[in-house]
């Protein structure tokens, strides 16, 4: 998982980081796992319902996603080496603050296709608490999820799910799986189905 210097004074204790995406919902695919290590020990507030304290965001070089287990071998990328691979912006019904909100960031399909992982993979998401989603690698880009960078003009902060997030489109399949849209994710690994943890 990339570690962000900057997040040790939150990230150090369990109870300043609660499950970002404890959210439930009926699942749109059968195949679907959600779990985390981390313990919620706080309920997200009125003014912010993500419950996570500000931080500020990942340095030019530190890595904020890694990539495992596909033909392309350990994939690590900046926040700059991410929004390479091509960018797009989408305005969504948020379903965690019930705002309309646009989100820029890079088709989940391209880093798939960057670290070599193929459609019929079984993927498991995981974010920076350690809460993961997993699902075959289709489902998220048949309904073409975006790994989110940037949240109207400027970065996804960390009390709002950043530096990354993934969100879905209006109206695709897995726009109502409310545990797929994974807050602060870090990683996205190769795993056997029904191994996620």
């Amino acid at each position: 998982m990339p570690t962000f210097p900057r997040l040790s004074a939150v990230l150090g204790s369990a109870a300043t980081v609660v499950v970002l995406a404890a959210c439930s919902a009926t699942p749109a695919t059968p195949v679907v796992t959600g779990s985390s290590s981390a313990t919620a020990s706080a309920s997200p507030s009125a003014s912010n319902p993500y419950g996570v304290l500000a931080v500020d965001p990942p340095g030019p070089t530190e890595p904020v996603l890694t990539l495992h287990g596909g033909s392309a071998g350990t994939v690590t990328l900046t926040l700059a080496q991410l929004e390479a691979l091509g960018t797009t912006t989408i305005t969504v019904d948020e379903p965690f603050v019930k705002q309309r909100l646009s989100f820029t960031g890079v088709p989940m399909s391209a880093v798939l296709a960057r670290a070599g992982i193929q459609a019929g993979a079984y993927v498991t998401t995981r974010a920076l608490n350690d809460y993961d989603y997993a699902n075959v690698a289709s489902a998220f880009t048949a309904s073409n999820a975006l790994i989110a960078t940037r949240r109207g003009d400027g970065p996804v902060p960390f009390d709002a799910g950043g530096p990354i997030r993934i969100v879905f489109p209006d109206g695709s399949t897995m726009s109502s799986v409310l545990d797929a849209w994974n807050w602060s994710i870090a990683s996205i690994d190769v795993t056997p189905q029904g191994s996620a943890s």
